[in-house]
């Protein structure tokens, strides 16, 4: 306190003193006349008027205006009028007060006790003796219209002070209670952590005086005419201010990290929202504790005196800077009756300085007993300015720039380095906040800030670190004790630059539209330097345990996403602090696909040497050993993320893809194949060509031994779904190309689809023992064989296989009689897999449902089951047939002739057979065609079934027929009826009526009418 703002005071001579001074309530201040006005007000509702010289030495008596003092009343200079309640109504009195002026008396207010108004937002809330608060407008034409009105809660009444906030909102203070109205909604804001905070400061949240309204510290705020309120108690007072409620997900980590250095939105202006202009619209709102006062002595009442708080404790009145907080001066007046402003800083209102031209120092004016008024002029806060800054007192002069800009006699050049070397001074004091406020605002240079911290974090390249006019103590650097907290000082700070650089590259049209720029060659450079210090940063605090989680969160959102960083730093820092998942992240995203796969391998190789060493060692290894491998996984774990990734890789990358594969093929086939059939390519245009895939298999070898998977359990196992043993690089290539047939995810030549037949042949042909013998059966074939034969056969029958089977029986040898069916049926050449299945397997059941299968596919019509009667009854044409057919894979299909034979010349179950197929499938088969085949001596009985369902048939079909030939008879006779009683019908046509298409009248002339009644010309009925 070695500089007092207020000079000594200066006393006024008072012509006329008041008889009885202790009634005075309130002191009031008007301008609105050429001559400034005194007013005081006492509690018996008079209100007398002094006139002040321009000296303010002396103090006239002017006027006494009865009953028309009121606590609540107000001199609203902007808006020309004096407002206050007298005979429980609100009046409105022009400026200046005229002796005998009865005023206007506003509607709707009887039985009115308090109000509140806001001049700046033209507001005015007046509170009812019903506990109806009613909010007025002021209007253009100087009167107040209603905006709405509420009745407020029972918990508030009886209601002791109105103070209005902003356009919207409205203080409200119970006798026990107390709360923020929003006057659009009616609904209470949120004040829940506010009051738990008062009643903890204020030893049961009792206040000492009433609430008084500030202007916000901030900018944005001001211009919106937010008030902030003043909540005073015993040892300390609140500042709360109305934010947005913000629920965090965790919330004990969000109050360790104060700065927000990982919180996801980021501004580039201000800190958490301080600077944001307030969305009075959203539902969200609540109160917060924006700042706290510490004294020694509760205030009896505190006025607002910018840039200064004042603070009346009874024998003296305190003087507080409003933005630090801090006490500058004691006034020494005692008792105060009362004070008021009689002139203000140019600065205290938001209009342009062009606008207010006011030569006069700010002055205070103080009324003490007996009657001693006294004037306070305040020094010019130009002078206050250049005193703090010789006597260092940096602190009071940044407060007094940023509270009274229009007053400060510093350029911009000087007000800037003052705001750097106080910024400095923060940060070194511990108040990082508010230094790193600073940087950004004074737009400090970014290595200036990094030259305050160790070595090891600043960037490699020396010409970064020598700065010849340095305004930093280079000397000075940070200690590991304050590290962890400067390094989140740091991360908000060069976060928030970061979000300013970006936020530059949009230029804003004169449309309002954004435009995107290029980036400047400075703007990348200090792009760069931000990046590779945010990734260190991240990288040390993550070492934390507490902040682990989220400093890798926000590390790999940093390198996932577009960036700045240089690759050679973060490279080596992000490997020796073994952040390898966001090392990975970060090639990725660069689109450095060979050092993310060389990563990762040599990643997967230490994890595998580990295993082994760790297996082979007797004593177990330490926990904290285990969890010094930071982000390590298994050898397995790695050889999935290299597979995952090369799954993603193209046609340009393929030399890559089969390059890192191949020790995964070698060590784990399955998980090898998985690259080459999961593809997560978009574009199937830009994926590997299967042909490039298929020769690359067939040359990768397989470390699996045979023995190992060819178990006679797992063949057994895979029965009913064969799948193939990945022992070899042939069956790793049957496997690859049969997967991508069946899931169609690829189209396949059918060179391809050939491919698969050749690979299998081959492959049952080298698996097969030279004493063993082909089956004629798949199902009777054992071990890998008849695996395979079961794979063949399934691919062979499969209905999307494109291969050429006019090739393939050739390649077949002729004891796999099952290959050689499926392949004929492919042909459609259905007589000969019937002789296969009747006379070469003699299985009639399998050849039943061969006829089944093709039927219900309508690959064939019904006559391929009179086929299968004739092979079964004529066996002996079908098995010269079959014989020519063993020296020639090309067989007649011609119709053998058809004769009657005995039931003695045929085997038993040939006879059976067909009985059994007459009697199930009766509808199918053609009846002249089954009697003509059967033998002669052949008993009725067992066919009873089949001539019951024949002669049903009939007679269902007979019937079925006169059914319908009864219903279309109907149906002509209702069609008949129709037209005999459309050609009945009469039309009139008049004269008058033209036609429907062309206008023109109708006349005697040939008409159409259609359906709709129009009528036409016979000529216009084509256009119609």
């Amino acid at each position: 306190m070695s500089f007092k703002p207020y000079a000594a005071d200066a006393p006024a001579a008072v012509d006329r003193a008041l008889k009885r001074p202790h009634l005075i309530e309130r002191v009031l201040h008007s301008s609105y006349a050429s001559s400034s006005l005194l007013f005081i007000g006492s509690s018996d509702g008079t209100l007398r008027s002094y006139e002040m010289d321009e000296r303010a030495s002396i103090a006239r008596w002017q006027a006494t205006h009865k009953r028309l003092f009121h606590g609540s009343c107000a001199f609203l200079d902007r808006w020309g009028v004096f407002i206050t309640i007298s005979d429980s109504r609100v009046k409105v009195f022009d400026l200046p007060l005229q002796v005998g002026d009865g005023g206007m008396t506003v509607d709707d207010t009887k039985g009115a006790v308090l109000f509140a108004v806001h001049e700046e937002v033209k507001t005015l809330c007046v509170l009812l003796q019903s506990s109806m608060l009613k909010v007025f407008d002021w209007k253009e034409n100087e009167v107040l219209q209603v905006r709405v009105q509420h009745e407020l809660m029972d918990n508030l009444r009886p209601v002791q002070q109105l103070v209005t906030l902003s356009e919207r909102h409205v203080f409200v203070q119970g006798k026990k209670d107390w709360g923020v109205l929003d006057l659009n909604s009616g609904r209470m804001l949120d004040v829940r952590d506010v009051k738990q905070q008062v009643d903890a400061a204020f030893e049961g949240g009792k206040r000492v005086c009433d609430a008084v309204p500030l202007p916000s510290r901030h900018l944005a705020r001001r211009r919106q005419h937010v008030m902030d309120l003043l909540l005073c108690g015993k040892r300390q007072a609140m500042i709360v201010w109305i934010s947005e409620c913000v629920k965090t997900k965790n919330g004990a980590s969000e109050e360790k990290d104060e700065y927000g250095a990982f919180r996801d939105k980021v501004l580039a202006t201000d800190d958490t929202g301080h600077g944001e202009t307030l969305d009075m619209s959203s539902s969200r709102l609540c109160l917060k504790v924006e700042r706290v006062i510490e004294y020694d002595m509760a205030p009896r009442w505190v006025f607002y005196h910018h840039p200064f708080l004042l603070l009346d404790q009874m024998e003296h009145v305190a003087v507080y800077n409003f933005r630090t907080l801090r006490i500058v001066q004691t006034i020494p007046v005692k008792a105060l009756y009362g004070l008021c402003a009689a002139r203000n800083v140019v600065s205290t209102t938001m209009k342009p300085s062009a606008e207010i031209k006011d030569d006069c120092s700010a002055t205070l004016i103080t009324v003490s007993p007996p009657f001693d008024i006294r004037t306070h002029l305040m020094v010019p806060v130009a002078q206050q300015i250049a005193s703090s800054m010789g006597n260092l007192h940096l602190e009071n002069a940044v407060a007094l720039c940023k509270l009274c800009p229009d007053e400060s006699p510093l350029s911009d050049t000087e007000q800037r380095k003052l705001y750097a070397e106080y910024s400095f001074e923060l940060f070194w004091s511990a108040r990082r906040r508010e230094a790193v406020d600073l940087f950004i605002e004074t737009d400090v240079d970014i290595m200036e800030v990094l030259l305050l911290f160790p070595q090891n974090l600043l960037p490699r390249k020396a010409s970064a670190l020598r700065k010849a006019n340095s305004i930093t103590n280079k000397e000075r650097v940070i200690d590991d004790g304050d590290l962890l907290d400067s390094l989140f000082a740091l991360i908000w700070f060069l976060r928030r630059k970061r979000k300013a650089c970006l936020h530059s590259e949009k230029d804003i049209s004169s449309a309002g539209t954004h435009s995107c720029r290029s980036l400047t060659a400075p703007e990348e450079s200090a792009l760069e330097l931000i990046d590779t210090m945010l990734v260190k940063c991240f990288a040390v605090v993550a070492e934390q345990a507490e902040y682990a989680k989220q400093a890798k969160h926000a590390l790999l959102e940093l390198v996932k996403c577009q960036n700045w960083c240089d690759i050679g730093e973060a490279e080596v820092f992000l490997r020796a602090h073994q952040q390898f998942k966001a090392l990975l992240a970060f090639y990725s995203a660069r689109r450095l696909h060979r050092k993310v796969l060389e990563l990762l391998e040599g990643l997967e190789r230490s994890a595998a040497s580990e295993a082994v060493l760790f297996e082979q060692s007797e004593t177990d290894r330490d926990e904290e050993q285990l969890q010094s491998s930071g982000d390590s996984q298994s050898s397995h774990d790695y050889m999935v993320l290299i597979a995952q990734y090369l799954r993603t890789l193209g046609k340009k990358h393929a030399e890559l893809v089969f390059e890192f594969s191949r020790r995964i093929l070698s060590e784990n086939p399955a998980l090898g194949l998985s690259i080459f059939t999961q593809r997560e390519v978009p574009d199937v245009t830009t994926d590997i060509d299967p042909a490039m895939v298929l020769q690359h298999l067939k040359s990768s070898p397989i470390a699996f031994s045979g023995s190992d998977l060819t178990s006679p359990k797992q063949i057994v196992d895979d029965v009913a779904k064969p799948v193939l043993p990945l022992t070899s690089s042939r069956l790793l290539a049957i496997e690859y190309l049969t997967q991508l047939i069946y899931e169609k995810s690829r189209q396949l030549t059918p060179r391809l689809h050939d491919e698969v037949v050749y690979l299998l042949l081959d492959s049952i042909q080298a698996e097969t023992p030279q004493r063993q013998r082909l089956t004629s059966r798949v199902e009777a074939q054992g071990g890998v064989t008849g695996l395979l034969r079961r794979k063949l056969l399934q691919f062979l029958e499969f209905p999307g296989a494109a291969y050429h089977p006019e090739r393939m029986l050739s390649r077949t040898p002729i004891e796999m009689v099952s290959e050689h069916a499926a392949l004929l049926s492919k042909l459609g050449r259905h007589r000969e897999v019937l002789q296969f299945y009747v006379i070469k397997l003699r299985d009639a059941a399998l050849a039943e449902a061969y006829c089944d299968r093709c039927y219900e596919s309508k690959a064939a019509d019904s006559s391929i089951y009179s086929t299968l009667l004739q092979i079964h009854l004529r066996p002996r044409c079908h098995m010269d047939s079959l014989a020519s057919d063993t020296a020639s894979p090309v067989i007649c299909s011609q119709h053998p002739p058809l004769s009657r034979f005995s039931s003695s010349g045929l085997h038993i179950e040939a006879v059976n057979a067909v009985i059994s197929l007459l009697n199930k499938y009766a509808e199918r088969i053609d009846v002249p065609t089954a009697l003509e085949l059967l033998p002669i001596d052949v008993a009725v009985s067992p066919l009873a079934s089949f001539f019951r369902r024949v002669l049903e048939r009939q007679v269902e079909r007979y019937r079925n027929g006169q059914v319908k030939k009864q219903l279309s008879k109907m149906e002509n006779f209702k069609v008949r009826e129709q037209l005999s009683a459309k050609r009945k019908g009469s039309v009139t046509v008049w004269s008058s009526q033209c036609c429907g298409s062309c206008g023109k009248q109708l006349g005697v002339g040939t008409f159409v009418r259609l359906p709709n009644g129009n009528l036409l010309h016979y000529s216009c009925q084509s256009i119609q």
